[in-house]
């Protein structure tokens, strides 16, 4: 069973992740969690420098790298997929393909009159055989508090740029969330980061439960 959570810095997305682990070892079910920025990959150390340059992935180099990143962020998704394509567990994915696309399409747009062009058949590199989703899970709180959070955990403040972004990327990621689910028909289940977060889990166990699963 795939389970993903999606959500930007700050949601509370991490603190729900980790309630939910605690309670499906409670019961002693078995899992794999899969983090975007710590799985191992032979692209690790790509990515490891990509994300070093800071929180929007930018490359500080003297040539426009969003093309580069995006094709790097697409091998790495699928070399993951394909590594768990006959997994029996509950894969607990933090981040997946929706955060690939949300993240990377304004980065390209900021880079590329003509982004679309890119931006449409990435899209559906992404999504090419995609692993079945059984839940897709959507952890958001309102932006201000997702700036809060952030600079507070990272111990800096925002740049107005880095803030535009922040908001273009969560109206990013609703946008895909949804296209997803009308295309696929696949479950979406929205929490609030806000909430406590055995709330949340007891609506992601529910939910899970409705699918057929944690029989």
């Amino acid at each position: 069973m795939n389970i993903v959570f999606e959500g930007i810095n700050g949601s509370g997305k991490t603190t729900v992740i980790d309630e939910f682990k605690k309670n499906l070892e409670y019961k002693n079910i078995q899992y794999k969690y899969i983090s975007d920025l710590v799985y191992e990959t032979p692209l690790s150390p790509v990515l490891e420098s990509m994300f070093k340059s800071g929180v929007f992935l930018n490359m500080k180099e003297r040539f426009k790298t969003s093309l580069f990143e995006s094709l790097v962020l697409a091998a790495n998704h699928h070399y993951i997929q394909e590594q768990l394509r006959h997994s029996e567990l509950i894969n607990i994915y933090d981040r997946d393909f929706i955060s690939v696309l949300a993240y990377q399409k304004d980065i390209i747009k900021k880079e590329y009159s003509d982004w679309e062009s890119f931006y449409k058949p990435f899209r559906d590199i992404i999504l090419f055989d995609l692993k079945k989703i059984d839940l897709l899970t959507y952890v958001s709180i309102p932006i201000s508090e997702n700036i809060k959070r952030t600079e507070e955990r990272d111990g800096r403040k925002f740049s107005s740029e880095e803030i535009d972004l922040l908001f273009k990327l969560k109206e990013n990621m609703e946008q895909e969330i949804k296209i997803y689910h009308e295309m696929s028909g696949t479950e979406v289940l929205y929490l609030d980061g806000r909430e406590d977060p055995n709330t949340n889990v007891k609506k992601i166990s529910s939910k899970i439960m409705k699918l057929g699963g944690l029989k």
